[in-house]
């Protein structure tokens, strides 16, 4: 036969009553969740957007660098072929687009810094493989000391393009009697649309 302690009994319910009075709102919040909010949302705020394509002309010409290997009285090519790429977008009431390469002098293609120069008329370029040509053509940018590269005329498909043409290049000492020393010099290459 068991004997019940009425003490040590109403003092376990007091324990499991706190526990429960703690764990209850604890329970409830865990299972119940956030408590619901009414959803708000702003006015619609607009932003015009405008984008306009602006006209350019590009040229880009490579390689940086061409040598010459110059022999007394003759002709010496250049080391390697220039590729010249034109690209433009213009407006379509233009005409053509032109390159043209050419020397700022007319009368130093390349010099030695001393006074002995080589004149762009004994500076001579094939343009796309044509025949050789001098140096000699007058060109919006300069005197008689260039040459055009090419001519595109302009339509409504094409205000916004591409051209690319190849210019190799030499070189004649012949009739110059030029003493030995280091030419150096600028081909310049520009673009026009009218």
């Amino acid at each position: 036969m068991r004997i019940i302690d009425h003490k040590s009994k109403g003092s376990a319910l007091r324990v499991i009553a706190r526990g429960l009075s703690f764990c209850l709102p604890v329970l409830a919040l865990l299972l119940g969740g956030t408590p619901a909010h009414a959803q708000l949302n702003s006015g619609v705020a607009g932003v015009n957007l405008a984008a306009n394509v602006t006209t350019f002309l590009k040229v880009t010409a490579s390689p940086g660098t061409v040598n010459f290997a110059l022999v007394r009285n003759g002709t010496a090519n250049g080391s390697a072929t220039i590729t010249v790429n034109t690209s433009w977008t213009v407006n379509f009431l233009i005409g053509t687009v032109k390159t043209y390469a050419y020397f700022t002098s007319p009368v130093a293609a390349l010099t030695d810094g001393a006074g002995d120069n080589i004149p762009p008329s004994s500076v001579t370029g094939s343009v796309n493989g044509g025949a050789f040509g001098a140096f000699t053509g007058a060109t919006p940018f300069s005197g008689a000391s260039g040459m055009q590269l090419s001519s595109t005329t302009i339509f409504l498909f094409n205000v916004s393009g591409n051209h690319t043409d190849t210019l190799n290049m030499r070189i004649s000492t012949t009739g110059l009697n030029l003493p030995a020393a280091n030419y150096t010099g600028v081909l310049t290459i520009q673009a026009q649309a009218i």
